[in-house]
């Protein structure tokens, strides 16, 4: 009904990509299609006195509808909350504000930080001279971590990568 698979392979271009529907937008198409029911359940009442009987039986079970589809909806609600958590940035980000919540550094407090930050960080990233020394930096201190890495023995090396474990 919704099409929820992607038209594209996630490999890079999600922008074609089908986003899961929101919650409530699935809630209001419950609604509707309940709405709609009701409707088509009372113009066959009136027009078909013969079918009644069916339709009554129909109408007991149309709770049963209402209530499979609001447990559908609050598991899929509580599904989206769920991937939502399991981010690797979200939680990252979480971690971030919880240490700055611990040191009493309050969201009004990091404004005028940033905005102190932000002009610097322009002049030097607008800077050539500063981006060639930066590239140098960087350059140099990635090698000399390879060169430090190669002078490690297999067993050395697999210690290391052990008690690091997830982090890289």
């Amino acid at each position: 009904m919704f099409n929820l698979t992607p038209k594209a392979p996630i490999t890079g271009d999600v922008a074609k990509a089908h986003r899961m529907p929101r919650a409530r937008t699935l809630g209001m198409v419950i609604v509707a299609g309940y709405i709609t029911f009701v409707l088509l359940y009372l113009l066959l009442w009136e027009t078909h006195p013969d079918w009644q009987m069916v339709l009554n039986r129909i109408s007991w079970s149309s709770s049963d509808f209402v209530g499979v589809a609001a447990v559908a909806l609050g598991l899929y609600s509580y599904m989206l909350f769920e991937k939502f958590d399991r981010n690797k940035d979200i939680q990252y980000l979480q971690e971030f504000a919880l240490e700055l919540k611990k040191m009493g550094i309050k969201p009004t407090d990091m404004e005028p930080i940033i905005n102190a930050v932000k002009p610097l960080f322009k002049q030097f990233s607008d800077d050539p001279e500063f981006q060639a020394k930066l590239q140098r930096v960087m350059a140099r201190i990635a090698k000399e971590r390879t060169d430090g890495l190669k002078k490690l023995s297999e067993g050395e090396l697999y210690e290391l990568f052990r008690s690091v474990g997830n982090k890289l």
